[in-house]
């Protein structure tokens, strides 16, 4: 193998390690933890050599850490969506939601550096990481919206009784996003998401412990409620628990 290509080889491999080390460190400890030293005293090099790898540094290094944890999630929450059928909205919008409910609660630190309070390591890299994943979610959710609002569609508001700020800043999502969806329509969509990540954060930050200590009949029962609002309440099916 030429030198040029062992070089290459070994970057990659180093790059490789150094994710997998920063991700470790944020799954075993959280991602006040991760830093510089910590991670390359994990993979055996000095803080310095990390730049030659990751030209900002930590900052992106959480950013790939971040995308990689998205992609993994995302690849869950849309195998669990496709093994409905395709006019099965409900399920195909539930499945999902409950796999996002085990993943949060199962994997409370990898849940927090996503979702939770922006770490200052992150810098200015962090909008770009909230964008991304939001981005990548509607990919999961968004394909049954825009079916069902094509099929049957679902009560919306008037964009006439929208305040025009927030009607803009639908365009603009349903712009980024890619989702052919009008505005009011994506406005319930994004309800509905405000929902669901209300219940899971409440859970996986222990909000309501220990007052309600099972909360899964809690998120029933707002899959329930959405289901009802969107037309679909004939299509809800409980839990398999064997």
């Amino acid at each position: 193998m030429a030198a040029g290509g062992r070089r290459a080889r070994l970057r990659a491999e180093l790059r490789a390690d150094v994710l997998a080390a920063a991700r470790l460190i944020v799954v075993e400890h959280g991602v006040e933890a991760l830093t510089l030293t910590q991670v390359a005293q994990k993979v055996g090099v000095t803080p310095a050599a990390l730049y030659h790898h990751f030209d900002r540094g930590l900052p992106d290094i959480l950013a790939q850490v971040a995308d990689d944890i998205v992609d993994d999630l995302v690849a869950e929450l849309t195998e669990a969506a496709g093994r409905y059928a395709a006019d099965n909205f409900a399920m195909r919008m539930i499945a999902p939601s409950r796999v996002l409910r085990s993943w949060a609660i199962g994997r409370r630190r990898e849940f927090c550096f996503l979702f939770g309070t922006p770490t200052e390591a992150a810098g200015d890299e962090y909008a770009a990481v909230t964008t991304r994943w939001v981005l990548r979610l509607a990919g999961v959710w968004g394909p049954a919206f825009v079916e069902l609002w094509a099929v049957r569609g679902y009560l919306a508001p008037s964009t006439h009784n929208l305040e025009p700020r927030l009607l803009q800043q639908m365009h603009e999502y349903t712009t980024a996003s890619g989702l052919p969806l009008p505005p009011e329509a994506a406005l319930v969509m994004l309800d509905c998401w405000r929902a669901l990540y209300g219940q899971v954060t409440l859970e996986a930050f222990g909000h309501f412990s220990p007052l309600l200590g099972d909360q899964e009949p809690m998120f029933e029962q707002l899959m329930r409620d959405i289901m009802s609002n969107l037309g679909l309440a004939e299509q809800y099916e409980a839990p398999n628990r064997h």
